[in-house]
């Protein structure tokens, strides 16, 4: 055997080794993913009663739509009665604590490249994002709803208890807004929600869509470093799928798409009377 031959053999050889190395490589990332999914999904489940306290509290007092069963809600009540000017809600906080941040961990994975939003999206489904209003009271500062103005004092002091919180834990609080952003691009994409709903969100996104992918740009560099401005800038591209359209682009909401969308869920609502 000469010695071309020999170099050919050892050549492929290693070829053959770095290739079994690179596969082993993504599938040891792969079962860490799983794993953080599945820690997760965990928490997620094991914080419902916390879940369910921050949408109390986001919505106005006796709003009809909650996701907890009636008497929870109604020790949320009775907790929410017995507060007082002279001691913090400590409930409140608490779920405020759990709830925003486990949001904020799985947002910091994503942004990491550690979880694909296609992987998270399946634990929260479309019930985060149905809810995505009264998380979005107390997240967003600039984000009013007139109808918020009557609850009575006690209400008010818990919610703002909760927000002043988030103000003060302003990295948690981004990046629930960024992930929640994620979440309903991937949702828009994947046509999961009613089309009047992607169609609010989209009209509101006119306003807000560069401010949001410039605030996950931002934080994907923040955690990352400048030398990850490629990934970043994917990532924040992504945003669009909840957008309209532009021209000369492939990715976001095609207007007339929609309104068939919609012509076609109002008939199925109408076709139930």
């Amino acid at each position: 055997m000469d010695s071309n031959t020999i170099t050919a053999l050892a050549t492929g050889l290693l070829a053959v080794v770095g290739f079994t190395q690179i596969k082993i490589l993504i599938t040891q990332n792969r079962q860490s993913q799983l794993g953080f999914i599945e820690e997760y999904r965990k928490r997620w489940l094991e914080s419902r009663r916390d879940w369910g306290a921050i949408i109390f509290i986001g919505r106005y007092e006796d709003a009809y739509y909650q996701v907890v069963k009636e008497e929870i809600v109604k020790e949320f009540i009775l907790l929410r009665d017995k507060t007082n000017n002279h001691s913090p809600s400590i409930w409140a906080l608490d779920s405020a604590r759990i709830v925003f941040t486990t949001l904020s961990d799985i947002c910091i994975k994503i942004l990491k490249n550690q979880l694909d939003i296609s992987d998270v999206y399946p634990i929260f489904g479309t019930e985060l994002l149905r809810n995505s209003k009264p998380l979005r009271i107390l997240l967003d500062n600039s984000y009013h709803d007139i109808y918020y103005q009557n609850d009575n004092s006690k209400h008010k002091k818990v919610r703002t208890e909760v927000q002043d919180w988030l103000i003060y834990h302003d990295g948690i609080r981004r990046r629930c807004l960024i992930l929640i952003d994620l979440l309903w691009a991937e949702a828009t994409h994947l046509e999961d929600l009613p089309p009047s709903d992607v169609k609010d969100a989209a009209d509101a996104k006119n306003k807000s869509g560069n401010l949001n992918r410039k605030r996950l740009y931002n934080e994907c560099v923040q955690l990352n470093g400048h030398l990850n401005f490629l990934a970043a800038s994917k990532l924040s591209k992504f945003l669009k799928h909840s957008e309209y359209q532009v021209s000369c682009s492939q990715i976001g909401i095609n207007k007339n798409k929609l309104k068939k969308q919609e012509k076609e869920w109002t008939d199925r609502l109408l076709g139930r009377y």
